[in-house]
This record gives C-alpha cells, structure tokens and sequence, in this order.
C-alpha cells in the first residue's frame, strides 16, 4: 500500500478543463505530490477513500478516474 502525508506539496488543478475525465471534473479530487509521486485522493477511511497514484498529476488523476468507476461499479 502507498503511503503519502497530506502536509505534501499539494497541486493546483483546474477542475474547468474539459480535456480532465468527467468524475474528477464533477467531484474535484485533491492532488499531492509526495516526492516523484502524485497521489489523486478523495474521501477518507479505508472504505470510503478513492485513490490514484502517478507519476504526473495527470497520470494520477486517471488512476483516481478507473479507481472511482470501479468502486462505483461502472
């Protein structure tokens, strides 16, 4: 399991950029960089917690997107 402190660099995305998949653009996912990794995170618990890991915001951000559809069980 990735473990990550939230007192990491967290990064600006623009939730308004129609190129992002259409759940991060509805549910706005916080992202941190935790040094070469970027974490894609929303919720909190070991239940209700939807993560992505990266190596770029955007990788991250995609991994959060899959780890969100699967939860949701699309």
């Amino acid at each position: 399991m990735n473990h990550f402190s939230l007192e990491g660099e967290h990064v600006k995305i623009d939730y308004s950029n129609p190129a992002l998949p259409p759940a991060a653009r509805n549910f706005m996912p916080d992202v941190y960089r935790d040094g070469p990794e970027y974490f894609c995170v929303l919720g909190a618990g070991s239940d209700a917690v939807i993560l992505g890991t990266g190596n770029s915001a955007e990788e991250a951000i995609n991994a959060w997107e899959e780890a969100y559809h699967l939860k949701a069980g699309r």
